[in-house]
């Protein structure tokens, strides 16, 4: 803070800086403004050097609201409207409201009602929660019209299909979060959790393999989710710090579904032959692309098992130990230690949170929703960079760190560990 400039103020001129610049390019490149008009750009679409001027809106924003709120508005908003919005888009999803009248049509609450089968009042109550928070209009009383929000919720099916994830399924969960901890405080099992409470006694994985339905929006659900710019493969090549020279001869990806990240790395390093294991059933539907032939391989394998592919250059796991908790996770690691040489690499390609009161709140508040989400569901969790070390060290000491790495504007961290052999 410089001189006697308050917080409030040192946040104001950073949005106003910042909007300044990114209004400035707009206009330049005749470009259309941000709003939430039907026509509207689904994102706003800015150069690297102008990225940071978003964020540092957004951050900005976030810490100005709170604090101008105060202590009693912020927590009494926090505890009202949060939860309505949800119940608002989960009957947006349920009775596909988005979809139900044109883009360019204007139609009453009895019309929608009697399109979507439900009540004149419950929709009336339901789409204004949704129009007071962008997701809709009503240009006159009564008559609602599409915005840029609920337009992409009727055109991409990914997107909807994350919204009813998140309101069908694991909404409902995250109210039995504090009756699990009460009844299986501190438990690593996967059936001890809020899901298991609201599913009968089932895991998320019992469930799934036994409800067409959820699976297919789960499965979509992520789709969506690992098409967000903090997920691009682009991070991954920027961390790994390979190039034709030193990459390796072999990798193996556990759990790697239908390879789409062999196949983009064996697409970038022409050297490299991947295996992408996962389970029969995920593995049955996978296909080699033409131009992969000989050089990409689909393996059935648990990895609660003893790996069977042994001696490669690398093992690459992404996104999958953070689905269980450290007693499940090192059996996972365990599992490869009897395939691994001297000098081997476990490439871990996760989530590695910060220390407390690094990240602004702006991004504090999503990513510790998210870490919470894993103990709802899993008993799992994020796991900061002393959590991955004291997990590696409780597999076998053979496990040594070499480096966390983590491009700005990605979510997941590459952790190198290199295996090497007591002398």
């Amino acid at each position: 803070m410089s001189g006697n400039q308050t917080r409030i103020a040192e946040l104001a001129s950073i949005i106003s800086v910042s909007t300044a610049e990114i209004d400035n390019y707009l206009q330049t490149n005749k470009l259309p403004t941000p709003s939430f008009q039907v026509d509207a750009y689904p994102d706003l679409q800015l150069p690297p050097n102008l990225q940071k001027s978003r964020d540092d809106i957004l951050i900005a924003t976030t810490e100005l609201r709170e604090l101008v709120s105060g202590p009693l508005m912020h927590l009494t908003r926090l505890t009202s409207p949060t939860v309505n919005v949800l119940v608002s888009l989960q009957a947006i999803h349920r009775y596909k409201i988005a979809s139900s009248f044109a883009l360019d049509e204007e139609v009453s609450f009895a019309v929608v009602a009697e399109r979507c089968n439900i009540n004149e009042e419950d929709a009336r109550q339901l789409i204004r929660v949704a129009v007071a928070n962008h997701i809709f209009h009503e240009p006159r009383k009564g008559i609602v019209t599409h915005s840029a929000i609920s337009k992409l919720i009727a055109q991409n099916p990914l997107l909807n299909q994350w919204i009813g994830l998140s309101c069908e399924d694991m909404m409902p969960v995250s109210f039995r979060t504090l009756d699990a901890m009460t009844r299986w405080p501190g438990s690593q099992e996967p059936h001890e959790t809020a899901f298991s409470i609201h599913n009968e006694g089932r895991t998320h994985w019992e469930v799934l393999q036994n409800d067409p339905i959820r699976a297919k929006r789960f499965s979509d659900g992520m789709t969506f989710m690992q098409s967000a710019p903090v997920l691009a493969v682009t991070h991954l090549f920027n961390d790994l710090r390979w190039n034709n020279e030193n990459c390796p001869s072999l990798l193996v990806d556990l759990g790697g579904s239908h390879g789409s990240i062999c196949i983009e790395l064996l697409r970038k390093f022409p050297k490299l032959k991947c295996v992408v294991e996962d389970l029969p059933e995920i593995i049955y539907t996978a296909n080699v692309p033409d131009d992969l032939n000989g050089r990409l391989e689909f393996k059935s394998h648990d990895f609660f098992t003893e790996q069977p592919v042994k001696y490669a250059n690398v093992y690459y796991i992404r996104w999958v130990l953070h689905d269980w908790s450290d007693k499940y996770a090192r059996k996972i690691l365990q599992n490869l230690v009897p395939a691994l040489k001297n000098g081997a690499k476990v490439i871990l390609n996760e989530v590695c949170l910060p220390e407390p009161n690094v990240l602004p709140y702006y991004h504090a508040q999503l990513i510790s929703g998210f870490n919470l989400s894993m103990r709802q569901s899993f008993n799992s969790k994020k796991r900061d960079a002393e959590e991955w070390v004291e997990l590696l060290r409780s597999v076998d000491k053979r496990f040594k760190l070499d480096r966390i790495v983590c491009s700005p504007g990605s979510m997941l961290a590459v952790i190198k560990v290199v295996w090497t052999e007591a002398a």
